[in-house]
């Protein structure tokens, strides 16, 4: 009995160091791309613009080919800076977990579902990078969830700081789902999320019934 938990411990073990090593990598590709499209790319589209405004100018110019033009590069300028935040959110690098999650809520919000933001964790905190991104892209995973599949009304975030932990809680008020079988779990992607927080000794809870709304708890040691 022992050996046969003794593998299964193993063998998780080694499913979360799958998981975690993908993650990663992807983490750092995501992080290389956004870096690539803003370094390379939007500096080759500024300066196509730049050519052409010149070239109007100085030819005094007024062709309907020409704005459109610039029209198509003005879209392509739009749709870089929406891949690059996807990839790597511009305001989680400038300002921080707090300030970008706080955006997150906003962003998501419509007329369909409500994201409620709470914090007692100052604005303007910082944590390392790596354990931001990771904070984020949990949330940012929970929040598809909530929107593809609980068909909530209203959805609330809460983050606090108690004995050196980060505990973050979200709870909706959804048509929620059974805990109790792992393959629930396991088809709202949670593996990765649960991966991702061991990976930094933290802890994930998830209660939830079937019209009754889903509450999420998860609890990470603070980076030092």
């Amino acid at each position: 009995m022992k050996e046969k938990i003794k593998r299964k411990d193993t063998k998780q073990k080694i499913l979360l160091n799958i998981i975690n090593s993908s993650i990663d990598s992807q983490e750092i590709e995501r992080k290389k791309i956004a870096s690539f499209l803003h370094d390379n790319i939007n500096s080759l589209l500024s300066s196509a613009g730049l050519h052409l405004n010149t070239f109007t100018v100085q030819h005094e110019i007024k062709s309907e080919e020409i704005h459109k033009a610039k029209t198509i590069l003005s879209q392509a300028h739009e749709l870089l800076r929406d891949m690059s935040h996807d990839l790597v959110p511009s305001l989680l690098v400038r300002f921080g977990l707090i300030y970008a999650l706080e955006d997150l809520c906003e962003k998501n919000s419509n007329s369909a579902i409500v994201f409620k933001f709470s914090s007692s964790i100052p604005t303007n905190k910082r944590y390392t990078e790596k354990f931001e991104m990771k904070l984020y892209f949990i949330v940012t995973e929970l929040f598809n969830n909530i929107i593809k599949h609980s068909d909530a009304k209203e959805s609330n975030l809460s983050l606090i700081e108690k004995n050196n932990l980060l505990i973050l809680r979200i709870d909706d008020d959804g048509i929620g789902f059974k805990t109790q079988k792992p393959k629930d779990l396991e088809g709202f992607g949670l593996n990765r999320i649960r991966a991702r927080i061991k990976k930094y000794k933290g802890t994930i809870s998830i209660t939830s019934k079937e019209n009754e709304g889903t509450q999420i708890k998860i609890q990470i040691p603070l980076p030092h």
